[in-house]
């Protein structure tokens, strides 16, 4: 039958009006039209779905609604299923066991920095475990290059969490009714190629973060209804440069290197997955077993972080601690240790500017800085931005000010001109800046030269602790997290 055939078929069905005797005496008219159409061929349907529905006096999206409801599920369409169906070990799981197996895998593939593959082994279990949480911290792999290992890193996650998402610049409305319909693992590699110019991406990417938020409303259909789809998910991230500053905020980034020449690891197959499907059986057994004991527990966590690194930390603790052993001692030393990594480039232009005064009060240790010595002191600071500022000139007391003002701080005046007090500063540098005398920016003329990331964590501690008191005490550890079980996993029976 040829197109122009099929429409005039269709269009004869359309016109046509059913005789009493083909009208089944339980139905009526408009409900025996509908089962009729819902015989056709969808590229038949959508043929004469309009003219049907005006015929019947219904809008198209009703009529596609119950045209719908009337059409036998495809038995191809219901065997397929986009993502694997793991089936959980049947023996019982110890967790602190299982995390340090996926921890192993994780480094036979991974070249990693200190701190990292404890918190990616955890990640993954609380990707399992998703459905526990009210908090769900976005784990990122950033480098500052290619061929650093990110799509590697992104790839052995993908082969241990459930309902693996691969996926390269996916759309909004693609990602948000796969998660509504799925509840997958989303795997977002290469974000950095369109994540920092997709502001409805990164907010669907933010709101995911939190339970409560984690819903998006779009208008759906011919009479553009609203409809709530949800977006609460675990999400894993690969990118070059860093990420967009409120994904940041929401994640726990594990910032990669490229591999040095005696650094060696196994390459990572695509096709021996099936090797990682015991770890995904356990991990399907622990997190069912462990759901109801997660959703109840409320960990202690370090006081070292901020606070929205300490809402990332929760899930994380809580994961932990249930696991045991030596969990719940190192994932807070992982988490106080990312934490004291140095980070060069602050959040934005306000922040950048308060870390550059508080080194240049504490180099020239006065309480004063008049705005035009300032002005000097910063364009003289090396890597800083100021002396080329805006179209290659020099930041302007002006443009200082409105900086400033955000943080609640403005230039005083007298009858030598305006200037800055240092008492007017000390807030701001104690909300806004971790340390305001260590994380400057580094000038010719500092005293004070920049700490290693080795000399701050060493600053910091000996935090083993599930508290906030900076101490591991034997004596505390079972307030700090029930005991697992102490069966270890052996083989099925």
């Amino acid at each position: 039958m040829t197109v122009a055939q099929t429409i005039e078929a269709v269009a004869d069905i359309a016109n046509d009006t059913l005789s009493p005797a083909e009208v089944p005496f339980n139905l009526s008219q408009i409900e025996a039209k509908v089962s009729e159409l819902a015989k056709l061929k969808p590229l038949d349907y959508e043929v004469a779905r309009e003219a049907e529905a005006k015929a019947l006096g219904i809008r198209v999206s009703v009529l596609d609604k119950q045209v719908q409801a009337q059409r036998p599920k495809d038995q191809e369409d219901e065997a397929l299923d986009p993502f694997e169906a793991v089936t959980p070990w049947g023996d019982d799981v110890n967790g602190a066991a299982l995390l340090s197996d996926i921890h192993a895998a994780i480094l036979r593939f991974c070249v990693l920095p200190e701190h990292s593959a404890p918190l990616m082994a955890v990640w993954v279990l609380h990707a399992w475990a998703h459905e526990a949480a009210d908090i769900s911290p976005v784990l990122a792999f950033v480098s500052p290059e290619k061929r650093c290992g990110k799509t590697t890193a992104l790839s052995i996650i993908g082969a241990l969490v459930p309902k693996a998402m691969h996926n390269v610049n996916i759309t909004t409305s693609v990602l948000f009714r796969v998660i509504e319909i799925h509840a997958p693992t989303v795997l977002i590699d290469e974000a950095d190629t369109y994540l920092g110019d997709n502001d409805e991406l990164r907010g669907i990417l933010n709101g995911g973060h939190n339970r409560l938020s984690a819903y998006v409303w779009r208008s759906v259909g011919d009479d553009h209804e609203p409809r709530r789809f949800k977006v609460w998910a675990p999400k894993c991230i690969a990118m070059i440069g860093k990420l967009p500053d409120t994904l940041e905020d929401r994640a726990l980034v594990v910032p990669l290197r490229r591999k040095q020449s005696g650094e060696v690891v196994e390459r990572f197959r695509a096709d021996r997955l099936n090797e990682f499907l015991p770890l995904r059986r356990m991990a399907a057994r622990w997190a069912a077993d462990s759901a109801l004991r997660l959703a109840g527990l409320d960990p202690i966590v370090p006081s070292e972080l901020n606070d929205r690194a300490q809402d990332n930390a929760r899930a994380i603790c809580a994961i932990a601690d249930l696991a045991g052993g030596e969990w719940p001692k190192l994932i807070r030393a992982s988490l106080v240790g990312i934490a004291a990594q140095p980070d060069d480039e602050p959040q934005s232009a306000g922040v950048l500017l308060l870390r550059d005064m508080a080194e240049i009060f504490q180099t020239r240790r006065g309480e004063r800085l008049g705005s035009s010595d300032l002005i000097e002191a910063l364009c003289g600071l090396e890597e800083s931005p100021w002396a080329e500022w805006r179209g290659g000139r020099p930041v302007s007391t002006r443009g200082i000010a409105k900086l400033l003002k955000p943080f609640g701080v403005s230039p005083a005046q007298d009858r030598h001109g305006s200037f800055y007090r240092y008492p007017d500063f000390t807030d701001a540098f104690d909300r806004y800046l971790s340390n305001p005398l260590q994380n400057t920016a580094t000038s010719a003329t500092s005293a004070t030269p920049r700490l290693s990331a080795t000399e701050k964590t060493n600053q910091i501690s000996a935090y083993g602790t599930c508290g906030g008191s900076g101490t591991y005490s034997e004596a505390g550890e079972e307030n700090c997290h029930q005991a697992a079980s102490a069966t270890a996993y052996e083989g099925e029976t």
